[in-house]
């Protein structure tokens, strides 16, 4: 065999060793000096800036913590908000806004120290990208991180009160408001944290911004709505539709005016004057229209009736309520039963309506209800009499006598519970020292019984 036939029996040799480990030929070399490519093999990629930072620094323990503050206090309270979808605004709005924003802008302004304690701050100076895109991204996590934690317990809550709630759905453009306010908020906290150089800033950021919640709900006029965590308790109404996004822009507007004439360059720090003045005008909006962002929703206060006589009538908010409203007031309805004259209807009267003349009108139905289920039966019939008995006459010449004839007839049709009788031994004993005291003329010794 010829040296050249060996050499190329040699390298056919090598070639298919190379072909059966990989099932392809090998790739040629590359140019000289140029790195080595594998034929289907990638470089990762980098994660971008946003992420990085998304993942490190305080913003997800924020975030964690707002949920876990809002789920306990939500679930805590539960049989206040879980009959109805505006109890669960409500409560949401409370305990995000007065108790996740004031922790989230805390958060938020230790994040901003954050180059102020490493001393970083004159390397970032050296940095090309531009202040404002610096300090957005330095205070995403705590921005964001927040608002995907109310927004996780807001979930949690709708999907709750899906199984006990009647009406016309969630309030979702509050809800959406509402995440907003908390993420605006934890952007002013991060604005204070750049500019105040002091370690106790931020719990005195959240005291003053609970406080200036507090403040602003409690006030008697229409600046009360400038309270991103304002309450409304009038079960039947629901908001104007621009409510919520006039509320988005309100927070939003103050918290991109603070960016914007804290980072942005000079000459583009008037630019923080268009978000002030669209913030201004969303605050005169809502203080102006005041009581009036909620309206009263007549489906919501039309009335289911059982078929009794006297019917027993709840609205359709609370219509998960008649079943054990009617047996407990199935004793009152029997009395009443063909008696001339009876009400003939008793039904849960809005406060802000007026039910008819024949009708016993009792409000505040939820008092006497948690989770739809009735939990002070015997209290609930006895104010259902006094609703069927509550005068309807103004003026009579013996008032007092009117007065004791209504409660004599209340009590009859439904009597006040009353409490429980003494255990023998206890009544003994009490007895024995209420004898005692009388005789020695010190009757400050009696305890109640």
């Amino acid at each position: 065999m010829s040296r050249a036939t060996h050499r190329t029996g040699h390298a056919a040799g090598r070639t298919e060793r190379a072909t059966g480990r990989t099932g392809r030929a090998a790739e040629p070399p590359g140019p000289a000096g140029a790195p080595r490519r594998p034929g289907h093999a990638h470089s990762p990629r980098r994660a971008g800036p946003l992420l990085v930072e998304l993942r490190r620094g305080a913003g997800l323990p924020a975030g964690a913590a707002t949920l876990a503050v809002l789920l306990f206090t939500m679930f805590t309270k539960a049989d206040e908000w879980l009959s109805g979808w505006t109890e669960t605004t409500n409560m949401l709005r409370v305990a995000g806004l007065v108790l996740g924003a004031p922790l989230a802008a805390a958060v938020a302004c230790w994040q901003g120290g954050r180059e102020r304690r490493r001393r970083t701050e004159e390397l970032l100076a050296t940095v090309a990208r531009p202040p404002l895109r610096q300090a957005l991204l330095a205070a995403a996590p705590t921005v964001v991180w927040p608002v995907v934690g109310y927004l996780l317990t807001a979930v949690v809550c709708l999907a709750w009160t899906w199984q006990y709630a009647n009406g016309d759905g969630p309030h979702v453009s509050l809800i959406v408001a509402d995440a907003t306010g908390i993420g605006s908020l934890a952007a002013l906290g991060f604005v204070v944290g750049r500019v105040v150089p002091w370690r106790l800033a931020p719990p005195v950021v959240a005291l003053v911004m609970y406080n200036i919640e507090l403040l602003l709900s409690n006030q008697e006029s229409g600046v009360s709505w400038l309270s991103p965590g304002k309450e409304h308790v009038t079960l039947w109404d629901r908001p104007v539709w621009w409510f919520g996004p006039v509320s988005m822009v309100w927070t939003a507007g103050l918290a991109a005016a603070a960016l914007l004439a804290y980072a942005a360059r000079r000459r583009a720090r008037a630019l923080a004057l268009a978000p002030l003045a669209a913030a201004v005008t969303a605050a005169v909006l809502l203080a102006q229209t005041g009581d009036g962002l909620w309206r009263t929703n007549p489906a919501n206060q039309a009335l289911v009736c059982d078929e009794g006589t006297p019917r027993v009538c709840a609205t359709r908010v609370h219509s998960r309520m008649l079943p054990d409203a009617s047996r407990a007031l199935a004793g009152l309805t029997a009395k009443l039963r063909g008696v001339p004259n009876a009400p003939t209807r008793i039904v849960e009267a809005p406060v802000d309506t007026q039910a008819r003349r024949t009708d016993a009108a009792l409000t505040g139905w939820d008092m006497y209800f948690r989770r739809n289920r009735i939990a002070e039966p015997e209290m609930f019939a006895a104010n259902a009499a006094f609703a069927a008995t509550s005068p309807r006459c103004r003026g009579v010449s013996d008032a007092d006598r009117y007065s004791d004839l209504n409660e004599a007839v209340a009590e009859w049709l439904a009597p006040m519970p009353r409490p429980k009788d003494m255990p023998d031994r206890e009544r003994t004993r009490w007895l024995g020292g209420y004898f005692a005291a009388t005789r020695s003329c010190h009757p400050e010794r009696v305890t109640a019984p």
